[in-house]
């Protein structure tokens, strides 16, 4: 292996145009600890097991142990083999199923939002796999949420009991009780905010039979205030659909509607992202683009892609609000607090944008902000004349409904007998006030997970998983969607559907002993469907075989006239007295995906945390509570996780990775209720504002860390035991999102957090590049560049700007042949297929709906996050995520400079470009010249694979990796559980995984790895595979129906091209954005071939490989982020350069 070293950038980089570029706070204060970790490449613990001085063994006492073992083997103890298993057939084959040969179905994941049209992989009828249904749109995708939900279907730890008052019972007594309620019976039903015609419909018979009956609908996070302020505009039941798709700008006010706060599909909005149009078969036209503002006080994913950012407290967003309203003519009354000139210069321009676009622009308020925002958001829509365009006032099926205030206080005046919990939510655990109230009615609560409302209830019964149901649900759209069960439910549980009929009935379906016939959901569904279409078996069979019904949809609410809209804006939170958000988690959501370790070990997008939830803070507001330093150090004693102990006096650890990783703890005290829980500082987090997210504290045991446990011990999960802090106690009835008065208190200790966002950190400068539609200052002495002089800039960006052309010493430089024929047959193994993929940095939001989807179709394990801490983490895609401090604009209107004549940064209100990095397939790849064994190889289309039997765990290519994307087994994570305490160090005496249920969901067609192997992204081989054994099948079958026998037929090489375009990879299918693309570079037809340039009539100057200077001639190319800023704002001329002079 080569000595050669590329010397880094001596600090954080810093370009001509001032930007600084950084991923976390160590690298940003470039601390020593960070410098080491790029000098040793792998965090901490992802190298080696411990050191000798924490293990006290010596070499000479590991060679003893050794020649022991070699003694004892002569004895007949067997050698560390992976262990002979048989695959055995089954005795009476099912229909449809032919093992390796999956089978699609296609059905919908209900949601809040809209449900997702989906298809679902089954093998051998087991569902594994779950992507995004391309019939119904095909520029849709999914998000990590439902890519993981086929994970919950098999959790070990789902309801599988009857539980009367927490205690086990049975299906028939509870059969027993629904029996016993009497039609005069003043019942209260709550469902989810999703929407399902025939649920709807059996409310109306079941009023028919209690007339009694009320209905409500509750989910902790939806928002009550906007569904109020969409019933007063448009009447009961109203919602208001965003359709992106013909909306040139669109102003985000405190709304993450590209992934946690959806407003309507997303698809529309990433179709204009494309410079080059989505098909990437158009000459670069930055018209085309759309605009995002955005104002909100921490970071989200849409923050991230916006053209215009204004950090503020959420708080203060009515003031911008109203600001803009009033240049836009709307009547708005406002007192109370005052925006600055910035603030005002900012709402002023934005407003003029938004004016010249009438009817093609987009005003969102956030769910959590208050209902006086939702009226002056629809104010400014109807003045800008969107409702009917780019806005969709639709009327659900929900009129009338009420919501949790209303139950509670139906509850507390006893005016119900009986409440049936059919929601998703957990409202002894997050909703305020329900506890109180709940013993004055008997509690039915209907769901998949053991938690406080299934413990506390008067009677729990186990849910059907909704791959396990029949159901129905409409899209954010309308669009009528059917729900069809891939599985009879594993666990017997129950439907919403099945529950309803039984009230009805008085017959609660078994599906354990009556799975032969279908369920009385499977009936209603169908009576539903043929009133909304037809009830012929051809309509039906459609239905199924797409997924959906597109002609029945939602009608039309009319707008009723605005009134004038007066506000107050609240004091803008100070020092002392902070302003506290309480946050939707990307990772768990609102406390429902607890259970899902897959979702948990994915790091948070914005602050790259795992397994638990922290208070985040400003790098400002640190430093006024005096915990900016604390945040910075690490204290590297006490023990970690209850598991490792840790030396005192063990040296200067490294501050803020690794298995040391500590965060400060502080007490949050609001409205007089206090909870303890970890400080971090959030990058462009707004001043005086700390936000939790919710959902996290749900169950302690003996081993948590702060010792919460057996006196507080619920009945949860191995993978929710311990999580996090329970940010919902805290929260009140009238304060549910935002409030105001918060206090700090330093508790002058330390909690271990596990965080990824500098592990396996790259040498290099640019390596996610931007470029802006807007004029730019060059660098070095360059002039000012336009937007085309910046396309064809963007591969000289970084060190490849001065880096002399490396060509490989390995194999002929095949990316330079394919224009000649000759050339390229003659270096190319194979002439038919050579693969590639690129990602589009502009449409990317760093979402991790790909991680998911790649862990779920390459049977990637969970480790855990004691080894999350150490760097062990498996997942292929790393999702890395950088933040870009632009230059500052002075009173003169140019870049201001401080005394030196260096230019002056804000670090406060950073840009945020995220880059997923996996394994780029090198054509001269650094791993495969490393190994001794030849375990990573290249195949003849072009991939770098690897021959699992074949590695011995040297891990030099990992060492070799210029990309660290390279992952080791250092356990057996797919045997044996991680999250048992202690329980990968116990070896072959730990407790065995193997046979539990999550085992079903894996991919028969994915090698499962075991101890000591390396890991990497395979371009989804599998898939590659199988659509090579398909061309070839067809085309025998082609011969053998022209008459020719079966072994006289013959196949030229030449034929066995597969289809353009038909292979796609996992993260491709599950990305919403369309941002991955892959193909076949010798396909002229490919859209791969244009964006790699093959295609002499298209130029994608945007593309760039990564490290580029190095010589690897990796197959993933990126795509450079374009920036559409608004040259009149404040940040007009410093957005978007990020890279563009950075060398």
């Amino acid at each position: 292996m080569s000595n050669r070293k590329t010397t880094p950038p001596a600090d954080t980089p810093v370009n001509e145009s001032g930007t600084k570029i950084w991923r976390s706070l160590g690298e940003l204060e470039q601390t020593p600890r960070f410098q080491n970790a790029l000098e040793r490449e792998f965090v901490e613990g992802s190298s080696h097991m411990e050191t000798e001085e924490e293990r006290e063994i010596s070499r000479r006492s590991f060679v003893k142990l050794m020649g022991a073992s070699s003694a004892l083997a002569g004895f007949g103890l067997a050698a560390c083999r992976r262990p002979e298993k048989l695959i055995v057939p089954f005795a009476e084959s099912p229909e449809w199923s032919i093992p390796g040969k999956p089978v699609y179905y296609a059905s919908s994941m209900p949601r809040a939002n809209g449900a997702v049209p989906i298809v679902v992989t089954t093998h051998e009828n087991r569902p594994t796999k779950i992507e995004p249904n391309k019939r119904f749109d095909s520029l849709t995708g999914t998000d990590s949420f439902t890519q993981a939900s086929v994970l919950d279907m098999y959790d070990p730890a789902r309801s599988r009991e009857f539980l009367q008052q927490g205690e086990k019972s049975s299906r028939d007594a509870f059969v027993k009780a629904l029996a016993a309620i009497k039609p005069d019976a003043k019942i209260g039903f709550v469902f989810g905010e999703d929407e399902s015609p025939t649920r709807s419909r059996l409310a109306k018979e079941l009023q028919a039979k209690f007339a009694g009956a009320k209905f409500y609908s509750y989910e902790p996070l939806t928002g009550e205030a906007r569904k109020q302020a969409n019933v007063d505009a448009f009447g009961s039941g109203a919602d208001v659909v965003a359709d992106y798709s013909d909306a040139k700008v669109v102003l985000s006010l405190d709304s993450d509607f590209l992934e946690l706060d959806q407003q309507g599909p997303v698809s529309g909005f990433y179709k204009n992202r494309f410079v080059e149009g989505a098909g990437y078969d158009k000459a670069p036209n930055k018209d085309d683009l759309n605009r995002l503002y955005v104002v909100e006080g921490g970071f989200s994913l849409t923050g991230g892609m916006a053209d215009h950012r204004l950090r503020i407290a959420p708080s203060q967003v009515l003031g911008i609000a109203a600001e803009i309203a009033k240049h836009l003519g709307v009547s708005v009354s406002v007192t109370g607090s005052k925006l600055d000139a910035h603030q005002q210069k900012w709402a002023l321009e934005c407003a003029n944008d938004l004016k010249a676009n009438k009817g093609k622009s987009v005003v969102l308020a956030g769910s959590r902000q208050s209902k006086e925002l939702q009226q002056v958001v629809i104010a400014i829509n109807t003045a800008l004349e969107n409702y009917g365009k780019t806005l969709k006032p639709v009327v659900t099926e929900r009129a009338g409904y009420g919501d949790i205030s209303g139950l509670i206080k139906d509850l507390g005046a006893k005016q119900l007998d009986t409440v049936f919990l059919l929601t998703p939510a957990n409202p002894y655990y997050d909703a305020d006030g329900f506890a109180a109230v709940a013993g004055n009615a008997q509690i039915i609560h209907l769901g998949c997970r053991k938690h406080a409302t299934a413990n506390a209830a008067d009677w729990h019964v186990p849910a059907a998983h909704y791959l396990e149901s029949w159901g129905d649900s409409r899209t954010a759209l309308g669009a009528y969607t059917v729900v069809q069960p891939l599985i009879l439910p594993l666990y017997g549980g129950v439907s919403e559907l099945d529950l309803l009929d039984a009230l009805l009935t008085g017959s609660l379906f078994n599906s354990d002993k009556d799975g032969e016939t279908a369920s009385p959901a499977y009936a209603a569904v169908r009576k539903t469907f043929a009133s909304l279409a037809d009830d012929s078996d051809t309509s039906w069979m459609k239905l199924l075989r797409d997924g959906f019904w597109k002609e029945s949809t939602y009608a039309a609410a009319a707008p009723v006239a605005v009134a004038p809209v007066s506000v107050t804006v609240p004091a803008a939170p100070a020092v002392g007295s902070y302003e506290v958000i309480f946050s939707t988690d990307g990772s768990i959501y609102d406390g429902r995906y607890i259970n899902n370790a897959w979702l948990q070990e994915a790091p948070d997008p914005i602050s790259k945390l795992t397994w638990d939830n922290v208070a985040m803070v400003s790098p400002q507001t640190a430093k006024d509570m005096g915990l900016y330093e604390k945040i910075l150090r690490l204290e590297p004693d006490g023990k970690i996780y209850g598991v490792i102990p840790v030396k005192k006096n063990a040296g200067v650890g490294p501050d803020g990775e690794a298995e040391n990783h500590t965060n400060p703890m502080v007490k949050l005290t609001v409205n007089g209720r206090e909870l303890d829980l970890p400080i971090m500082i959030g990058f462009g987090h707004a001043d005086n504002v700390i936000s939790v997210s919710l959902g996290y504290g749900q169950g302690f045991d003996q081993h948590d860390e702060l010792e919460r446990g057996p006196e507080n011990e619920a009945d949860v999960s191995l993978v929710s035991v311990n999580r996090g802090f329970n940010a919902y106690t805290l929260r009140s009835a009238e304060t549910p999102y935002l409030v105001a008065g918060g206090t700090i208190q330093d508790l002058d200790k330390r909690y271990h957090t596990a965080m990824t966002q500098e592990h396996h950190a790259m040498y290099g400068r640019a390596l996610a590049r931007e470029i802006s539609t807007v004029p730019t200052e060059g660098g070095h002495g360059q002039g000012a560049k336009d937007f085309d002089a910046q396309l064809k800039n963007v591969r000289k960006q970084g060190m490849d700007s001065h880096a002399p052309e490396n060509i490989s010493l390995y194999k002929p430089k095949g990316s330079t042949t394919w224009h000649d024929e000759a050339k390229a047959n003659k270096h190319l193994f194979d002439e038919r297929q050579q693969w590639a993929m690129t990602i589009d940095l502009s449409n990317c939001i760093g979402c991790n709906a790909c991680l998911v989807a790649c862990q779920a179709e390459n049977n990637i394990p969970v480790v855990g996050k004691e080894q999350v801490a150490k760097g062990r983490e498996m997942h292929w895609i790393r999702m890395d995520r950088y933040f870009a401090a632009t230059p500052v604009i002075g009173e003169d209107g140019h870049l201001k400079k401080d005394d030196h004549g260096h230019l002056v940064v804000d670090e406060s209100n950073p840009e945020m470009i995220p880059q997923p990095v996996a394994c780029v397939q090198c054509e001269s790849a650094p791993c495969e010249t490393v190994c001794p064994v030849n375990a990573t190889v290249h195949s003849e289309d072009g991939l770098n694979t690897m021959a699992y039997n074949r590695c011995i765990g040297t891990r030099y290519c990992a060492n070799n990796c210029p990309y660290k994307a390279r992952r080791f087994n250092f356990f057996d994570y797919n045997k044996r559980n991680p999250l048992i305490h202690k329980n990968l160090y116990k070896g072959p005496a730990g407790k065995k995984a193997v046979g539990e249920a999550p085992h079903l969901q894996r991919n028969p067609n994915v090698s499962v790895r075991m101890r000591g192997v390396m890991e990497k992204c395979t371009y989804c081989v599998q898939r590659i595979q199988a659509a090579k054994g398909k061309v070839k099948s067809n085309l025998k079958k082609k011969a053998i129906a022209a008459g020719i026998p079966s072994e006289q037929v013959t196949i030229e090489d030449k034929e066995l091209r597969i289809k353009t375009d038909s292979v796609t990879v996992a993260c491709q299918d599950a990305c919403p954005a369309n941002a991955i693309t892959f193909g076949n570079l010798l396909d002229p037809k490919a859209k791969i071939s244009r964006i790699k340039n093959k295609d002499n009539s298209i130029k994608i100057d945007r593309a760039y490989d990564l490290l580029h200077y190095i010589g690897t001639l990796p197959r993933t190319s990126y795509l450079a982020r374009v920036k559409n800023p608004n040259p009149k704002m404040p940040d007009g001329k410093t957005v978007g350069r990020a890279t563009v002079n950075m060398h």
